[in-house]
């Protein structure tokens, strides 16, 4: 029954930050461009970020080509010859602070409306849900 309600309120969680993204982005970015700049913040190289947004590696390389154009990403030789690192130039960071600040103010407004009790609540489940997600890694 739990695993049930996770599967329900997970995607649903995640297709309204994502509406809320959309909402803030204009005509700036796509949806994918955006998730982009966010996994390049969190250090992912191209390879990673194809698996986790389940795209080829054809496409990550169109739209990072696409974002280095927009002068929004930077490419960096890596550790190995074979490697490149992304890293985000600073209109870059701005773009993507500027959303997700923009996001998290909508979040926090709507977390207002939940009594203390609540807010401890759903910090303490989230806490619970990274731990658990951490054992489904394992695997």
């Amino acid at each position: 029954m739990l695993a049930k309600k996770i599967l329900n309120s997970i995607p649903q969680s995640i297709r309204m930050i994502r509406h809320l993204s959309v909402c803030f982005m204009g005509n700036e970015l796509t949806i994918q461009q955006f998730r982009i700049l966010t996994l390049c913040k969190e250090g992912m190289g191209q390879t990673q970020m194809a698996q986790t947004l389940q795209i080829s590696m054809a496409a990550i390389s169109k739209m990072v080509d696409h974002l280095v154009k927009q002068n929004l990403l930077e490419r960096h030789q890596g550790d190995d010859r074979r490697c490149l690192k992304l890293s985000l130039t600073p209109e870059g960071k701005k773009i993507q602070k500027k959303i997700t600040g923009q996001v998290e103010k909508v979040l926090n407004k709507n977390l207002e409306k939940l009594t203390n009790e609540e807010q401890v609540d759903l910090d303490r489940g989230l806490a619970v849900l990274d731990k658990l997600m951490g054992f489904v890694n394992e695997k």
